[in-house]
């Protein structure tokens, strides 16, 4: 019986200690389930905070070579562009240009990195001039003395940092980066010949195949240009000017155009109906051209000198985009999260749809 009652003892020593572990693991359990509930509790919302406000401004869009720009720096921009906007009446386009602020940011790092690499450098004293150029404009200084402009200029600029909500660091760097390109364009300018061969280039729209064969019968029977426009003519600008276009050198206009009117086109014929179309109306039409003077070497006018040179600047980026490690990477997530951002500070309200 003593034997019976010991093992009873033991077994319910055992019972008790077999409950008491399994108790504490249960506690132990529980704690731990709370401990997680409690992080995830805490963590959801910080993970929001940081999906939404520390990740995405910090997301690459675009890098040329080792130099990155991210959203953050993007909406500085776009918000810039905004008050800009705004300022005169108009809700910025959300639907053009982001998109376009992207390429131009890829496009004026190369632009930057290209001039420096070519010795291109813009002063401090350079930087200045062109900063208060933009703020003050053309200043007469006869009317007012020195102290005067300065003290405008100083509260001009500070009023207009205010709205656009920049530094001045900022802002003179934006500037620096377009006297970068007007450094590059004076340098490839000065490889593109002030004198070039020209043709005195008229034209005229036909609405269609059947019209403009009808012009050329009437010149072919000896109506003169001039002729053809008042009869043929709908575009005010284009009778006033009676079909003339300009002196024009061979880069002014697109290849196939050029080849045919410096190449195939005689002085005082007409070309053949050369088809196009209107992306606004949905229309073809027809072009006749029309070449009465043509010279070998004739100087470029500003006006055609600086869309050439504009031309040239342009074919070099192209150039430069495939030669260097240019990446710009902007989804509809970061269009989403930027589109956002600028409606919260809009001074523009949107309109309701109307239902």
């Amino acid at each position: 019986m003593e034997r019976q009652r010991i093992l009873a003892a033991n077994l319910s020593r055992r019972n008790r200690g077999g409950n008491l572990e399994r108790d504490k693991r249960r506690q132990k359990v529980a704690i731990a389930i709370a401990v997680v509930v409690v992080l995830l509790v805490i963590a959801i919302p910080i993970y929001g905070w940081v999906t939404s406000f520390v990740l995405p401004p910090r997301e690459v869009i675009v890098r040329v070579n080792d130099v990155e720009y991210d959203m953050g720096y993007l909406v500085k921009l776009m918000r810039m562009v905004q008050r800009q906007t705004e300022a005169g009446g108009q809700p910025v386009n959300l639907g053009t240009v982001p998109f376009q602020m992207v390429q131009d940011l890829a496009t004026n790092e190369l632009i930057v990195q290209g001039a420096q690499q070519r010795g291109l450098t813009v002063t401090e004293e350079e930087l200045d001039a062109e900063v208060r150029s933009r703020i003050l404009g053309t200043v007469d200084e006869t009317s007012s003395t020195p102290a005067e402009i300065e003290t405008e200029f100083q509260e001009s600029y500070r009023q207009f940092l205010n709205q656009v909500q920049v530094t001045d660091d900022e802002y003179r760097e934006i500037v620096e980066r377009d006297m970068y390109r007007i450094k590059l364009e004076e340098f490839v300018g000065d490889t593109i010949p002030r004198e070039q061969e020209h043709v005195h280039l008229y034209a005229i729209v036909l609405q269609s195949r059947e019209e403009a064969e009808e012009a050329r019968t009437d010149f072919a029977r000896g109506s003169t240009f001039t002729e053809l426009v008042e009869d043929y003519g709908q575009d005010p600008e284009t009778l006033r000017r009676e079909g003339e276009i300009d002196w024009v050198p061979r880069g002014l206009l697109e290849e196939p155009i050029a080849d045919l009117v410096f190449d195939e086109l005689l002085v005082g014929e007409l070309s053949e109906p050369i088809p196009d179309f209107d992306v606004n109306t949905g229309q073809e039409f027809y072009l006749i051209y029309y070449v009465p003077e043509r010279e070998e070497s004739r100087m470029v006018s500003d006006d055609n000198f600086e869309v050439l040179r504009s031309q040239a600047v342009s074919e070099w980026v192209i150039e430069e985009r495939r030669r260097q490690d240019v990446v710009t990477d902007f989804d509809s997530n970061q269009y989403a999260w930027l589109a956002k951002k600028l409606r919260l500070t809009t001074t523009i309200p949107t309109p309701s749809p109307q239902r």
